[in-house]
């Protein structure tokens, strides 16, 4: 089945739960390559729906450039994405980008990243497996 690019609003802020930043649990894909994911959110009122729904004491943090520099610096072959505006933890369905595409959005002052992926989850693990969406034709 083939998934259709969005573009979703950029990402400006992150949870964190203590020191560590938030993010979904993924399914190891196949071939041994590795990937990650953290929360980002493009504004208040969305990451003040992501809490509401939370159990966890999580706290904003800007999503700064810095810190996506370092992330792809040390990722290697791992696929490190940032999903995008998601409404609470469990949810089925989660959008992604890259964070080479978020920190480019950045950089350049873009209000829209594209959401190169779909993280749908497996209810029996749950854990979230990747799913590579295609570009929009224009």
């Amino acid at each position: 089945m083939t998934l259709s690019t969005e573009s979703l609003n950029t990402p400006m802020y992150v949870l964190m739960d203590g020191d560590g930043r938030i993010g979904p649990h993924l399914v190891p894909l196949p071939g041994g390559h590795t990937c990650s994911a953290i929360h980002g959110f493009s504004d208040k009122a969305r990451y003040d729906r992501f809490i509401s729904a939370s159990t966890l004491p999580l706290t904003p943090y800007p999503l700064v450039r810095g810190y996506l520099r370092n992330q792809l610096e040390s990722a290697g072959d791992e696929i490190a994405l940032v999903v995008l505006d998601a409404a609470g933890p469990g949810e089925p369905l989660l959008q992604a980008a890259t964070m080479q595409a978020v920190l480019a959005a950045q950089e350049s002052k873009a209000t829209h990243v594209p959401a190169n992926y779909r993280l749908v989850l497996e209810p029996s693990t749950k854990a979230y497996r990747m799913q590579e969406a295609e570009p929009q034709e224009s």
